[in-house]
């Protein structure tokens, strides 16, 4: 084994000592063809050099084997999982009968902590595979999103197609019933001023095909039977099947004594059969109409989306690429989620790769029906910010862990259970964003989450710097000045009883300035002559400024509790920084301040 081992290049700059030393650590193992080496999803516990034998790594997306690779002997595979300590994110299976060398988790810390060149070779290995990969999943990504939508546009097309279709069968029947109507019309003898009544009640017919009489059912029922009843009473046939008709004209029984003035006993049952067969062919003729523009609303709806036969860079209309990509998911949106739009009015156009920005919208708001499961409310705003473009898609399901959200960006981080997602939807949107320039933020919490995405207008102009809306959450002097003349009651969340410390030392200095301190923090009863609270929400009186004195990933629990008990200001100490929260502080209408000392700030301005 240690003859078969030096001669890998992985292996080769280890000193011999600790290799002979490897060698009888390594536990081989056997593997059948067609047999498992490890599945996706499997804690990465081991790492595996072949020796005979081939290896297919494989993944699966979108309910499809997407093969990665075939690893021959010498390779070593399996080394990326156990590295991160993270569960395997591919799977792998002996095509051959196969013989392995495995490897533990604490023997290959050993190799890279004595050997750099095993450590050189695993950065070279682990990023070629990372490219390699990521390559072939997202050509699998982007073809399972085509096959998302291709099913989603086919159940589109299929009800006002099939609508279409039926109406053309119907109408087919009707005509010829139409026919013989006019048949008993010219057998009628009708006068000059009988056949103007006849086009009168020709162009009624015609109108309310497309906008017929709106009843509840109990009313439409009683003037179904009114009518049928006078029907009945002029000796007309079928009086059940035309009593419908004349409703939807919208007559009522005692409007139809002027067909009796204008018509003889004998006409009218001829006139009335006439009209409900009119009636029927102009509603068909509607009835089609209406698929056929619907099926052309789709059609044009998918060559926007795509961007068919236009140039790859153009100035894009904000709305309508939002409102395509909501046409594009509707089979998804219609099983219960319901869409609001909050467009601004004063939205410019702006200058995007189109096809690859619908992809980002696609890309966030089948996430939100996918994590609302199907049932929930996304909101879709969108302004105006000097030269750049916000757009926010927020949704009202679980919302994603604190833990985890510094991570949805990362390529092949994914929630989803094995086999249902790649990890890279949430990578490609970030790509394709920052290609444009842009940013996007991510803010969450149960019950809510909002991916903010912010674009120039013209990508090509724009230069990389803070976001327009970053920098209301860092107000100038005037403000500042504002905020400390206007506050009066401080919680202080955090605070200590050590002097020396910042978290004592500088809100005792605001409270000989002539503020109120309360202190917050369930370790101490008392501090600063002034009862502590365990939490914002204990605190019974209204509070001004938040201070807070914690660490940045507990900000966002106190940011909501501040939202809860509407206070004004929520100031960050200097040294703390949460954007994520200061966004939801903001957007609640608090104020915001980061990293900033409060008391260095008060004696710059008001000392």
């Amino acid at each position: 084994m240690y003859e078969f081992l030096k001669k890998i290049p992985f292996f080769a700059g280890m000193p011999d000592d600790d290799l002979r030393r490897l060698s009888e650590m390594i536990a081989e193992i056997n593997l059948n063809a067609g047999e498992e080496l490890f599945t996706e999803g499997s804690p990465g516990d081991k790492a595996y050099v072949i020796k005979e034998g081939q290896i297919e790594i494989y993944k699966t997306s979108g309910g499809k084997k997407v093969h990665l690779a075939v690893r021959q002997p010498g390779d070593v595979i399996g080394e990326m999982s156990m590295l991160e300590t993270s569960t395997r994110n591919a799977s792998g299976r002996a095509l051959t009968d196969s013989k392995l060398l495995a490897i533990s988790h604490d023997h290959l810390n050993h190799l890279l902590d004595t050997s750099p060149s095993a450590a050189r070779a695993m950065v070279f290995t682990t990023a070629a595979r990372l490219k390699t990969t990521e390559l072939l999943l997202r050509d699998s990504e982007k073809m399972a999103q085509l096959g998302s939508l291709t099913a989603g546009i086919a159940h589109e097309l299929n009800n006002p197609a099939s609508a279409t279709q039926r109406g053309a069968d119907q109408l087919k029947a009707s005509l010829g019933q139409l026919q013989q109507a006019n048949l008993g019309l010219i057998q009628a003898d009708l006068t000059q001023s009988q056949m103007d009544t006849l086009a009168e009640l020709d162009q009624r017919a015609k109108q309310h095909s497309s906008n017929p009489e709106s009843l509840n059912s109990l009313n439409r029922s009683d003037r179904e039977s009114e009518i049928e009843a006078w029907l009945e009473n002029k000796g007309v046939e079928d009086a059940w099947e035309i009593a419908p008709t004349l409703v939807n004209l919208g007559y009522q029984y005692e409007q139809l004594d002027f067909l009796t003035e204008k018509f003889s006993p004998q006409q009218l049952p001829v006139i009335v059969s006439w009209l409900g067969k009119i009636y029927n062919t102009y509603s068909l003729l509607e009835e089609i109409s209406q698929g056929a523009s619907r099926i052309t609303d789709i059609v044009k709806s998918l060559m926007s989306y795509s961007y068919l036969d236009q140039a790859p860079i153009q100035e894009i209309d904000l709305h309508e690429s939002l409102d395509n990509t909501l046409v594009m998911l509707r089979s998804k949106l219609k099983q219960g989620v319901n869409v609001l739009r909050q467009y601004a009015s004063d939205m410019p156009p702006i200058l995007a790769y189109g096809s690859e920005l619908n992809q980002v919208w696609t890309n966030i708001i089948d996430n939100s029906i996918q994590a609302m499961d199907g049932k929930g409310e996304i909101t879709i705003r969108t302004s105006r910010d000097g030269d750049e473009v916000i757009v926010e898609i927020e949704d009202d399901g679980p919302g994603i862990p604190t833990d985890i959200q510094s991570k949805v960006f990362s390529p092949f981080f994914t929630t989803k259970p094995v086999g249902k997602g790649t990890g890279l939807g949430l990578n490609i949107t970030y790509n394709i964003i920052n290609k444009h320039k842009g940013d996007i933020k991510l803010f969450s919490k149960p019950g809510f989450t909002c991916f903010q995405v912010i674009l120039p207008v013209n990508f090509e102009k724009a230069r990389a710097g803070p976001s327009p809306i970053m920098n209301n959450l860092r107000p100038n002097d005037e403000k500042l000045r504002q905020i400390l003349n206007d506050s009066h009651n401080i919680a202080v969340v955090g605070i200590t009883d050590h002097p020396e410390r910042p978290s004592h030392s500088v809100p005792a200095y605001l409270q000989s300035k002539g503020y109120r301190i309360i202190p917050v923090n369930p370790k101490f009863k008392e501090l600063l002559s002034e009862p502590a609270y365990a939490d914002l929400t204990a605190v019974p009186d209204p509070i001004d400024i938040v201070l807070i004195f914690r660490r940045s990933e507990a900000v966002p629990e106190i940011v909501d509790q501040a939202i809860q008990i509407n206070a004004k200001v929520v100031w960050m100490q200097e040294g703390i920084i949460n954007e994520a929260a200061a966004q939801l502080a903001w957007r609640a209408g608090l104020e915001v301040i980061m990293d900033t000392c409060m008391r260095t700030t008060h004696q710059r301005l008001l000392a």
